[in-house]
């Protein structure tokens, strides 16, 4: 096959692909918002995406992916008294209190406590400001062109900003990683109280993880400035697809909930998962080297399905011989077929022949010498 590669693009493979794409995506009532496919990174809606605002505690999520730079999760850090006069959102942590790096960002990420981000920031760096100016430099390696931090909690500062856009971005970051991956799926947690003694609940105010089962995470935040920012993540096992959503000034908490999930819902309302190649069906037919006027159909040993974008054409390319070399086994692999959508392909398969065919005999060898004859006159 090395030297004998051939490419077929079919067009119109199915009709689901070719049906009429959905209606507009919904339009949430914050200020900025942005919806992209996990997989692809194609933008489906946004509004205003660039734009910097007030971010409020999605802050939290450069100071734990900080935080992770610092190494050793199980260490053991001394709660600074700085860390319990931030106010607002706590974790319920008390001055002097021993507890790990692992819990502080449990408290971080699911409480939304600002302790935490303090607490956090003097262990890490030894001070906020020092830990601030790593922020800011996480920042620009990261490419986040909107974004300025004035501190790690996300309480309103003036030049404390941040974009949809780049928030998605951090959101990326944060799922990359398993440990905040698993973390900021759960609704709910407990951490160590004080010296050890006693549990802290806490509970994540990330409405969506409870009235959609396919989110899991990741962060939300509130603050007179910013107004209701999340930023969400959700994953179809269905579809094997995620999505992440950017809200930000939005008008209350139900609404900021409601407002995400109406923008995931209507990206995975805009992708099926048909079988795109039916089990058997013959999907090219290659002549038998030698054996003139014969042939083998090749087809998928399995049914192939993909998850296709509604609204977009289909093809399959088809990668096999000019030629099949007799003999030919029932069932023998003899190439393989790619399913593309936008030119990305979007599944695969072995070909393998539904027939047999035997080995040229000398009949067939003399009538192919002779076609080859034939066609010098021609």
């Amino acid at each position: 096959m090395r030297n004998l590669l051939r490419a077929a693009l079919l067009a119109a493979l199915i009709a689901p692909a070719a049906a009429a794409a959905l209606g507009p995506p919904p339009t949430p009532s914050g200020a900025s918002w942005l919806l992209v496919d996990g997989q692809t990174g194609e933008v489906l809606a946004e509004r205003a995406a660039d734009t910097a605002r007030p971010m409020a505690s999605t802050t939290k999520m450069m100071t734990a992916l900080v935080a992770l730079d610092s190494g050793d999760l199980d260490r053991v850090v001394s709660v600074v008294p700085a860390a319990a006069g931030v106010g607002e959102s706590s974790a319920g942590l008390k001055p002097g209190e021993r507890i790990t790096m692992r819990d502080l960002l449990r408290g971080l990420m699911i409480g939304s406590g600002n302790d935490a981000a303090i607490a956090i920031a003097y262990a890490v760096a030894g001070s906020e400001a020092e830990f601030v100016t790593r922020m800011n430099d996480k920042a620009k390696e990261m490419g986040l062109t909107a974004t300025r931090f004035t501190n790690p909690h996300g309480l309103d500062e003036p030049g404390h900003r941040s974009s949809p856009r780049d928030l998605l971005v951090l959101g990326r970051a944060v799922m990359k990683d398993p440990f905040l991956r698993d973390l900021v799926g759960q609704r709910r947690i407990t951490i160590p109280g004080p010296d050890g003694s006693g549990r802290v609940q806490l509970e994540s105010e990330n409405d969506l993880l409870s009235i959609m089962p396919e989110a899991d995470g990741i962060k939300t935040g509130h603050t007179n400035g910013a107004g209701y920012v999340e930023v969400a993540h959700a994953t179809s096992g269905r579809l094997g697809r995620d999505f992440y959503v950017v809200v930000m000034g939005e008008p209350d908490r139900a609404t900021r909930a409601a407002d995400s999930k109406a923008l995931l819902e209507w990206a995975f309302a805009n992708y099926t998962r048909p079988v795109v190649i039916a089990r058997g069906r013959s999907v090219v037919d290659l002549g038998v080297q030698g054996v003139p006027g014969a042939s083998v159909s090749l087809a998928p040993p399995a049914p192939v399905a993909a998850t296709v974008r509604v609204g977009k054409p289909v093809s399959m390319r088809v990668i096999a011989p000019a030629l099949a070399q007799a003999p030919v086994q029932g069932g023998q692999r003899l190439g393989r077929v790619e399913v593309l959508q936008d030119g990305a392909v979007i599944a695969r398969s072995a070909l393998v022949a539904k027939g047999s065919a035997a080995a040229p005999g000398f009949a067939d060898s003399l009538k192919d010498a002779f076609s080859g004859i034939g066609s010098v006159f021609t």
